[in-house]
């Protein structure tokens, strides 16, 4: 797991309302990659693949459309995947 995940990042992750993208966690790095669901390019393809790889162990989910996510939702979060 990563050493330092990114509050941060999870806390937007969590406010994003754009249905095109999703949101997920490395757990390699404790950043959160933005993953374009509906570009038909071969980096987004690539991005795709790689993420539904290693859902799971290596990426997270992160649901988006929460409004205004606080500290507390962030680690509700984090505790629903088992990283807290």
């Amino acid at each position: 797991m990563a050493a330092n995940i990114n509050r941060e990042q999870i806390r937007a992750a969590l406010a994003e309302t754009d249905p095109a993208v999703s949101f997920y966690l490395d757990l390699n790095s404790g950043e959160v990659l933005r993953v374009p669901d509906t570009d038909p390019s071969a980096e987004a393809e690539a991005l795709r693949n790689q993420v539904m790889e290693g859902y799971g162990d290596r990426f997270r989910y992160i649901p988006g459309g929460k409004a205004s996510p606080t500290d507390a939702d962030v680690q509700e979060w984090l505790e629903a995947e088992g990283l807290a």
